[in-house]
This record gives C-alpha cells, structure tokens and sequence, in this order.
C-alpha cells in the first residue's frame, strides 16, 4: 500500500504453516439494497490442522469497517459451535489432530458501505464501482513457534493482512451490467456470473465496475491491463506503460512475475494513493484525473512502480503486516526507486525520501522505520519512517555492499522464502551473510540497539 487497538494479541512471531496452506471455495452474491451493498457469502476452507487443535480461529479482516454476521458453521459431521473472540474474529470449535484434514463451510452476510466506508475504501461502493476486499473470512496462520494463531491488533492505518498464499476458486454473481476484475484468472460464466481461480494468493479480492475501458498489452506471457473510466484516456494508457515497465525491469531483477495476469484499476481510495492485491493494483482516480488535466506529479509513476514492487515483497514473500511493515514496505519503496530511476525520476524521488523521513520523525521522533504499527498512533508518521527512512536504509545498504550485492541478497531472499511468511529477521539475516561488515554496520547504525 503506498500511505498518503482494536483486537487480541495471540502471538509474538511469524512462522510458515508446517502442513502446507489452506485452500478457499467461495460463492459470493452481491445484489444493490437501497443505499447500500448486500453481500452473502459461503466459504469452504479446507487444509491441514497445524498442530493438536480444539477449535479453528478465522478473521474478517473487513469486520472492524462493516458488520459480517455468521451465520452457520459446519463440516462433514453436521453444524459446528461459533464462539467470538473479538469484534471481527471468531472460532470454530472443532477437534483436530495434528496432521488430519479439515473442510469447513462458513455462511455469512455482511453490507457494503457507501464510500468511503472505513480504511481505505476498499469495501465500499459508489455507482460505477463496487470494491470488495477481504470481504470472506480469512482461516489465521499459525504460529508454529509460539504454538498458537497469528492474531495481532487491528488498526486504523496501515495494511492489516497476515495471510497464508493459498489455492482459491471463486464464484462471484451479480447483476448484470458489471464487470469483475480480480485477484486470479477471470471467466464469466454467463449472464451475472463470474468465476475466478488463481494459485498461491496472499489474499482475494475483486473490484465490480461499469462504464470502464480497458488498455491491455502481452508482456512475457502476463497480461496486463489498465482499467479506467472512459474519459480518463491519457491517464489511463499511461497507468498501461508503467506497469509494463516495471513489472519487466522487476522480472529482469528478481525473478519472474508468477500471475498470468496483472490488473490496475482507477478506484476510490481514502487516505491511499495506491493499494496491492497479488494481481490486482487499486490506484487512487483522483490522480488519474490530475494527470488527465495535465498535472505531471511524482505521485503518478510512485503509484504504479511501489504496488508493482509489492508483488514481488508481499504477494510472493509475506510476512506480518502488522508487527514488521517493514519488511515489505520498505523493500517495495527501495524497490520502486529502481523504476523511478529507468524513468529519469531518481533525484526527485530520493529528495523526496529525504524530506518526507525527516517530516515523519518530527512528527514522530520516538519511531524508527522498524517498529510495529501500533507505535504510529492514527499513523502519525508512518508514512515517512517506514516507507521513505526505510527506502533510505536499503540505500545505504545498496552504497555500502554495492548494488549487485545487495540484488543478489535479495533474488536470494525471495528464493528462500517464496510462497511463505518471512520475518525481518530473516531478511536482515541474508543481508549479513550476503554483505558481510559493510551490511552490518549499516544495519548497526540504523537499528541502534535493536537485537
């Protein structure tokens, strides 16, 4: 997410789910109810128990901008007992052994919000665009370290997601007139009914639009599309070569892209420029309308080369949102200036790093760009210490190992840890072993008595 305590505290560390991830089969049904959106769900999650369990713990991450009531729960044997744990989490108890398979059927309903909603905007709904993020109950990790699910608080900035990459195959109806663009593969399926399927996604999420054009183009096997309202053209076909072009030179750095497909799609977006979902970037139209009239501002190209970034260092490599922004924060920051500079947009950008991370410490002198997110209240600085001071910190990494050392730290980095959760500590771990003293000093002096 590029940025313009609620909640129980489980768990302490992240760690990958042993026995593999869980799957998703979701039929979602969403249909206009005077000012607002219906939503009725059923979610089948299926998977393996991670470790001797009596009850299963799932989150509507959602939950805390719109209410989502459950309405039943239940597996092969019959209906299971709900019982809450907070105001978007609730368990499912069921006796599980270590190993043994599950399938679980939530049903749930739940209304969406004129925009902007809460958060974001990314469950809210105007008339040409319906945005459904997160909107289906999301089985939590678990922590195999500290033997207990991954339930960190819930807050009113920042990205709140810690999700296992999972196999999802989705049935989206509505009514006819829109179109569904998506996390994963695309297929209506006759009048108001879409189906979407998609491998190793972070999480899902579609958009519902109606009077939009879209600008494609085949890049190495990946489709890419912009999608805008038909009289934001420029912008539009601009938002097009960006992503090409980042999502290319990305390619040409890390690894290929895993998706066959990559959607940008002008949205409404409070207090964003820019949200990612693997596949799928949400791009704030305000800023489209600004470039349509003319308006050349750093924040356009910043948008599309930082979300492009993120599906490399969330939607492959993920890790705890919440207890370390951080780590896919900065390093898609870091990573968006090596675009910004194949555009000739390095030194504005990096002026920018600079005043911006100053401005966020003097908001917020007690914060360091490694914090979680609670020590940012109502995100008071969050912005420019975690985003640009931690831009600035890879810099010095990239000044001190050199920049084909850290590429490769990197390129190692996702390697190791694809389709998984990682920690910053295993980030910084490679950036020792990789960098030898020069990482090490910089990590020092950056991170001063931080172990």
């Amino acid at each position: 997410m590029l940025p313009v305590l609620l909640g129980v505290l489980l768990s302490l560390a992240v760690s990958v789910l042993s026995l593999g991830s869980p799957s998703y089969r979701l039929e979602l049904d969403l249909h206009p109810a005077d000012a607002l959106w219906k939503l009725e769900g059923k979610a089948i999650i299926a998977g393996h128990a991670p470790a001797d369990l009596g009850a299963l713990v799932f989150r509507f991450y959602q939950g805390y901008n719109a209410p989502f009531t459950v309405i039943s729960a239940r597996d092969a044997e019959g209906a299971l007992p709900i019982y809450p744990v907070d105001a978007a989490t609730f368990g499912v108890s069921l006796p599980l052994s270590r190993g043994q398979t599950f399938s679980v059927t939530l049903e749930y309903a739940a209304e969406i919000p004129p925009f902007p909603g809460g958060g974001y905007g990314t469950l809210s709904a105007t008339e040409d665009v319906i945005l459904v993020a997160q909107g289906y109950p999301f089985l939590l990790p678990w922590d195999e370290e500290r033997g207990s699910w991954i339930l960190e608080p819930v807050l009113s900035w920042g990205d709140q997601v810690v999700a296992e990459a999972a196999d999802y195959s989705v049935t989206i109806r509505h009514p006819d007139g829109w179109e569904v663009v998506a996390t994963g593969e695309e297929r209506a399926r006759g009048s108001g009914a879409t189906e979407v399927r998609g491998q190793n996604l972070r999480e899902f999420a579609f958009v519902l639009i109606k009077n939009y054009t879209p600008a494609s183009r085949k890049e190495n096997d990946v489709e890419i599309r912009s999608w805008y309202p038909r009289g934001l053209p420029r912008a539009g076909g601009e938002a097009l070569e960006l992503c090409v072009e980042a999502l290319s030179l990305y390619e040409k750095l890390f690894g290929e892209y895993p998706f066959p497909e990559l959607d940008a799609v002008a949205v409404p977006l409070n207090r964003a420029a820019g949200v990612e979902f693997p596949g799928l970037i949400l791009a704030g139209i305000e800023y489209y309308r600004r470039y349509e009239a003319g308006r050349r501002e750093l924040i356009f190209p910043m948008i599309f080369a930082h979300e492009v970034a993120h599906q490399w260092w969330y939607a492959q490599v993920g890790n705890d949102q919440v207890r370390e922004p951080w780590v896919d924060e900065a390093l898609a920051t870091y990573t968006s200036g090596l675009a910004m500079a194949e555009w000739g947009l390095y030194g504005e950008l990096r002026a920018h790093w600079e005043r911006t991370y100053e401005l966020g410490r003097s908001r917020n002198p007690d914060a360091t760009p490694f914090d979680p997110l609670w020590r940012f209240p109502e995100g008071e600085g969050y912005g420019g210490i975690v985003y640009s001071g931690g831009a600035l910190f890879f810099l010095e990494l990239e000044e001190a190992m050199g920049k084909e050392r850290l590429l490769s730290a990197l390129r190692r980095y996702l390697k190791d840890y694809r389709w998984k959760l990682a920690t910053g500590d295993d980030l910084l771990s490679i950036l020792r072993e990789e960098g030898g003293e020069a990482a090490e000093g910089v990590i020092r002096d950056w991170r001063g008595a931080v172990p």
